[in-house]
């Protein structure tokens, strides 16, 4: 008996552990002190949990294309907050503003999504207009 409850605690423990290591705070991974304002092409919305992403093709300053993974809130988040797997389309021309990675790659926290128009499709603080 001692050794399955030993055993249960264990299982409990670790399973509890796997839950804090998915939580992060945005500090964590991403440097509020480097905003980055992106403008490209959508190219996938991957709407899942725990956070959704924007993925573009953003053209540099020597005319070629980076690869952008752009970090979103939940999809319960962002459905809240008016933004939908329907507000975005493959091949839409964006404007997102955002944060970087800490890693130094092409990743960022998404704060705004606006179209090509200018329209705000997204703000992660003010909710979609």
């Amino acid at each position: 008996m001692n050794t399955r409850l030993i055993g249960l605690v264990i299982s409990l423990g670790l399973a509890g552990g796997t839950s804090l290591w998915a939580h992060h705070s945005l500090a964590a991974e991403f440097d509020q002190k480097k905003p980055v304002s992106l403008t490209g092409t959508l190219t996938k919305l991957d709407w899942r949990n725990p956070h959704a992403w924007i993925y573009m093709d953003v053209k540099n300053a020597s005319g070629g294309v980076e690869k952008w993974e752009c970090e979103l809130g939940s999809p319960n988040a962002m459905t809240r907050a008016g933004f939908t797997q329907d507000s975005v389309k493959v091949g839409d021309e964006l404007v997102l503003d955002g944060i970087l990675s800490k890693k130094g790659t092409n990743i960022c926290s998404t704060r705004t999504v606006k179209g090509k128009d200018g329209r705000t499709v997204l703000s992660q603080t003010e909710g979609a207009k």
